[in-house]
């Protein structure tokens, strides 16, 4: 149960599971990120890139909390809402499809959602491949905004504007600021391989 802002935030930093070590050390190493980046480059040093970097670290943490009430091996929160969806959906297609694939096949689909919201997070706490991982996260909403739009306990703005907020990511490359996106475009001799190539266009 919610108590404060302020207390939950707490208790989230301190709380004695082995997901909060690793969430510090993402949190960690997005701050190192940021201050190689911030020193690499003069393009880097303004107040609109601290301010998307921080937009996105934030979001990145949110993405990362949400994981943790769906961990492996158990799903508990996610078969919840999985089912829900069944009822909820707002076509009734999208429904039978969430009762006739997910859920009955519902360990191998959590795993790959579970891990896809994790890549999601440390994505955009760390600012790699963020255009991609915005782009994987925007559709991941987007199946909650319809797999859930009757929901009565639900809002479906709230899922519509986390849809624009992952596509503003998307579009406004947040990744090149102070991530490690922008480390890889602020290379003086770009990258050969087909990979590193790749990774110009996050």
């Amino acid at each position: 149960m919610r108590t404060d802002p302020f207390t939950d935030i707490f208790k989230f930093l301190t709380d004695a599971h082995w997901t909060t070590p690793v969430f510090w050390l993402l949190l960690i190493a997005s701050l190192i990120v940021a201050v190689l980046a911030y020193k690499g480059s003069t393009k880097q040093r303004s107040i609109d890139q601290l301010l998307r970097w921080a937009v996105r670290l934030i979001v990145g943490c949110m993405w990362w909390q949400q994981s943790l009430w769906k961990l492996p091996p158990n799903f508990d929160g996610l078969r919840y809402w999985t089912e829900q969806m069944v009822e909820h959906a707002a076509f009734p297609i999208h429904g039978q499809l969430v009762k006739n694939i997910v859920l009955a096949n519902f360990v191998p689909f959590a795993y790959v959602i579970y891990l896809t919201e994790v890549a999601v997070a440390v994505s955009l706490m760390l600012g790699l491949f963020v255009r991609a991982g915005s782009v994987v996260g925007g559709l991941l909403i987007l199946n909650l905004y319809l797999g859930l739009y009757r929901s009565p306990a639900e809002w479906p703005w709230t899922y519509f504007f986390l849809i624009l907020l992952m596509l503003q990511f998307a579009v406004g490359r947040y990744g090149r600021s102070l991530g490690i996106d922008a480390l890889i475009v602020g290379r003086e001799v770009p990258p050969e391989s087909f990979l590193g190539r790749l990774m110009i266009f996050t």
